[in-house]
């Protein structure tokens, strides 16, 4: 009995320890759970700060590329009316120089008709000096009608309105012109044609700084779109770079998922093998002490199996 007693008393206390042990399990898997649901908590609310920043960054991205493609636009259309305004300037020079070639025949008409009338000045009587007078008449009024219409495409030049870009194209105006073309009409032809070779070096410089205008936005907007080009790469690149990063970061979520999933089995099979321990042992009285006649029969047997 003494041996038996000794025997349930070490299950007993064998037992005792297994379930302090798996209290103490259990209190670690919750401590592990809790603090596996703050790390998920922290995850989650570092996704929703990540995709704010993400749709930021997106949204200025946009933004940029927006503007980008307006400025691009707008470029384009000055620079198309810019092309137009030298078409008409180059119209504006082909006018100039057919009145220019005109003026150069209007002196030598001049002449011949000088000619003409020293002849007939030589033949004819001094009355016939007053009949002169119409032919100067006709010459005076076919210069100052050239004068005129010079003096009109002159003022369209003046007169044309350029933009704010277009600073090299606006006409030049010096005293020194001013003076030429407010007395151009009392002058002689050399003056006049003096004046339009100023009028047609003017010209050419004006040709000359548009050209110079355009070879020079021609560069600035080679170098926009390169820019451009160069910062859709950068943001392509960015974007590839976060998205990865999205991916490693849901990667590590379904890690954790599956951890909490294990250790919430593992807690719920602990237990369930933590119930039936508590049920299966007995709690019962310990054996009584063996008596003197039980002690006595035994030493006897002892001594008879000696001999």
């Amino acid at each position: 009995m003494s041996a038996r007693w000794e025997e349930e008393y070490t299950v007993r206390i064998q037992l005792q320890e297994r379930v302090n042990e798996l209290q103490e399990e259990a209190q670690e898997a919750d401590a592990c759970q809790e603090e596996l649901a703050m790390k998920v908590e922290q995850l989650k609310a570092e996704l929703v700060v990540f995709k704010g920043l993400m749709s930021n960054n997106l949204t200025e991205l946009d933004t940029k590329i927006q503007e980008k493609a307006m400025k691009v636009d707008m470029d384009i259309c000055r620079r198309i009316d810019i092309t137009a305004k030298l078409c008409d300037v180059a119209q504006q020079r082909n006018c100039e120089d057919m009145i220019h070639m005109f003026q150069i025949k209007v002196p030598s008409m001049g002449g011949r008709k000088r000619e003409r009338k020293a002849a007939v000045e030589d033949t004819s009587l001094p009355e016939s000096a007053g009949p002169r007078q119409p032919d100067g008449d006709e010459e005076e009024s076919t210069a100052l009608s050239i004068n005129e219409e010079m003096q009109r495409m002159l003022n369209q030049l003046r007169e044309y309105d350029f933009e704010d870009d277009c600073d090299s194209l606006t006409w030049e105006e010096t005293e020194e012109t001013l003076l030429l073309w407010e007395d151009f009409s009392g002058y002689a032809m050399a003056a006049a044609e003096a004046q339009g070779e100023q009028q047609e070096d003017s010209l050419e410089k004006v040709i000359k700084d548009t050209e110079s205008l355009f070879k020079t936005r021609e560069k600035e907007y080679q170098e926009t779109i390169d820019q451009i080009e160069l910062e859709l790469a950068t943001a392509k690149n960015d974007m590839n770079r976060h998205l990865h990063e999205y991916m490693e970061m849901c990667s590590m979520k379904r890690g954790l998922d599956v951890q909490m999933e294990t250790c919430r089995r593992l807690i719920t099979q602990s237990g369930d093998r933590k119930s039936p321990a508590f049920t299966s042992v007995p709690l019962s009285d310990p054996p009584p002490p063996p008596s003197e006649t039980e002690e006595s029969d035994r030493d006897v047997s002892s001594d008879s199996s000696m001999r």
